[in-house]
């Protein structure tokens, strides 16, 4: 444990196993199943995932989709990704964070030793082929919905052989708004699952905002447990990042990620959907903190502040107070943004997480040194962001 500086990692990973749909997927599904990989491999150690889901005309998406190919110089900046064609380029450090577990597969047990490590008293898991598995054109909603079970049957096990102190957040797919209230309904009850995840971009003709999803709301307020935005980087469905950034792979994974929860952000605030749930909760994931601070006045003060201070039509709050109301930002531990944070909305509204399992989250080991250390903002502060903050964000009870 951490003594006194206890910490809730609002956002790790699970590296789902290439078996997964073979013994999880219900049986009706099984004559196309999707193909799902991620994990790491080589020497040196370098992240990759495969990806291939079966489409309406007998063909299959592949990851990366064969949309946006990198030439060979974008391939060594982007780095630690491994492609369809098997090549991979490695990131710095990954062998001293991830050798161990690695060779272990990330079994469950790895999770409980990273914590005892590091300081770490809880982890919310989230998916990480499965951030993708459902965001394609044309897929059917039955075969959706059966893809999420199968993901969230399997991360249940997962967490039960994790030894109690790794949580699930339930996936769910966007096309069925009443299937994936009952889908949340079942992770909840039945598995313990902490949060319910989404991938915001659109696989269907309807947006957030719009009635078709208020089953699912309303779910989520029942359970009590927060929606989850978390985006993937370049998926099939996303058609502005193909359309505005050709070829940028690195520019494209900062715009899903970061743009990605600006657009989630914008659609339940001003589409009036938290107006409606006032206690529904939302926390934005792995999307850096600073953009909270600007996007919340510019929402309420549009182009050139020409509406600041004036009501929005339909909301009784301005979109600052709906965000301090029910919505958190879960921030790197060294991101000079939760500063930014903290003097616009205060430091009610911020949470921390490692990304553990992912290339990035490869500094989980120095997680609570980091914030420790981050400067300009208070140890009561800091506190807050560590373990309270996670505490009325995830329905968890602390041993």
């Amino acid at each position: 444990m951490a003594g006194r500086w206890r910490l809730i990692d609002s956002d790790a990973h699970v590296l789902e196993p290439p078996d997964m749909f073979d013994r999880y997927l219900d049986p009706a599904f099984r004559s196309r199943p999707p193909v799902a990989w991620s994990g790491y491999a080589g020497e040196p150690l370098a992240f990759g995932f495969r990806l291939a889901i079966p489409a309406a005309d007998g063909g299959e998406y592949k990851m990366p989709f064969g949309r946006d190919p990198l030439n060979e110089e974008r391939r060594a900046r982007f780095g630690g990704i491994a492609f369809d064609d098997g090549e991979r380029v490695a990131l710095p450090g990954h062998d001293e964070a991830y050798a161990e577990f690695a060779r272990a597969g990330f079994a469950p047990a790895t999770y409980s030793q990273a914590m005892a490590r590091t300081g770490i008293d809880y982890m919310v898991v989230y998916p990480t082929t499965g951030l993708l598995t459902t965001a394609v054109p044309n897929l059917a909603a039955d075969s959706a919905a059966a893809y999420r079970r199968a993901y969230n049957n399997w991360l249940h096990d997962f967490c039960c052989d994790a030894g109690g102190r790794v949580f699930g957040a339930a996936s769910v797919d966007l096309r069925d708004a009443v299937e994936a209230a009952r889908e949340a309904r079942r992770c909840v009850k039945e598995f313990g699952f902490k949060a319910v995840h989404i991938n915001p971009v659109p696989v269907g003709s309807h947006r957030l905002y719009d009635s078709f999803y208020e089953p699912l709301w309303n779910e989520l307020e029942e359970l009590d447990v927060p929606l989850a935005i978390h985006t993937g980087t370049g998926t099939a469905a996303d058609e502005m990042l193909y359309h505005y950034l050709p070829g940028l792979r690195t520019a494209q994974t900062t715009v899903a990620f970061t743009i990605g929860n600006m657009l989630a952000c914008a659609a339940l605030i001003m589409g009036g959907v938290l107006e409606r749930h006032p206690t529904l909760r939302v926390v934005h994931l792995e999307s850096g903190a600073g953009w909270v601070a600007f996007w919340l006045d510019r929402l309420a003060a549009s182009v050139q502040g020409g509406f600041r201070g004036l009501e929005i039509p339909g909301l009784k709050l301005a979109p600052i107070e709906y965000f301090q109301r029910q919505c958190y930002i879960s921030a790197d531990q060294d991101d000079p943004g939760i500063k930014q944070v903290i003097d616009v909305i205060g430091d009610n509204n911020i949470v921390t997480a490692t990304d553990f399992g992912h290339p990035e989250g490869r500094r989980y080991v120095t997680a609570v040194k980091e914030l420790l250390e981050l400067p300009g903002v208070s140890a009561e502060s800091k506190r807050k962001i560590m373990w309270e903050n996670a505490l009325k964000l995830y329905p968890i009870r602390p041993e």
